[in-house]
């Protein structure tokens, strides 16, 4: 008998005494049994799903080929990063929900410091921007305030070229937010389609 089927059999036994509103139940404070029940199998363990995602080195070499400077893998805290340079900007891939080498969703990251970010303007890019979100990271001690910008992408097991529109929407959002965050004025050229 599963554990759960056990529990609902205890609560059953338990509560049929104030339940029972047949004639035949037995009068209040009489003793009453359950009818034996025939002994179950404990049911076989579900199948575990199929591992789904990419491996961090397949994705680290298809960015590669996108024209990106890519550094080598690295860990913080058990997650798997990479720092990549692009378009005069540097930013963080993170790969999460890994198992087996295989991870099933990635995270664009970035930050900017400085004393031009504010809350407001973290709240005026979330309401008026889609896909990429920041968030404001409060100002410690004697350091300036900091945007954080980041997009999250669930992986299939497609290959690290189902990324190829979401890298693509990155590198052009991630410049606007730059200009936005630092006040440059001078607009990054646009960045070019991905390789086929």
């Amino acid at each position: 008998m599963t554990v759960l089927a056990a529990a609902l059999s205890a609560l059953a036994l338990s509560t049929s005494g104030l339940l029972a509103t047949d004639a035949t139940a037995a009068p209040h404070g009489a003793s009453q049994t359950a009818p034996a029940r025939p002994a179950q199998a404990a049911a076989p363990a579900a199948p575990r799903p199929p591992v789904v995602g990419i491996s961090p080195a397949g994705i680290v070499a298809w960015l590669g080929t996108q024209g990106l400077t890519v550094g080598p893998l690295q860990q913080d805290q058990g997650r798997q990063y990479v720092r990549v340079d692009a378009d005069g900007l540097a930013w963080l891939l993170f790969f999460q929900s890994c198992d087996n080498g295989l991870c099933s969703d990635v995270q664009f990251s970035t930050a900017v410091t400085n004393a031009a970010v504010t809350p407001d303007m973290v709240n005026g890019w979330n309401r008026d921007r889609r896909f990429l979100k920041a968030i404001y990271e409060a100002p410690e001690g004697t350091e300036p305030a900091s945007a954080v910008v980041q997009y999250d992408v669930l992986l299939d097991n497609g290959g690290p070229e189902q990324l190829a529109n979401h890298l693509i929407i990155w590198r052009n959002l991630l410049p606007q937010f730059a200009r936005l965050t630092t006040g440059a004025a001078a607009a990054p050229a646009p960045a070019p389609a991905p390789a086929q």
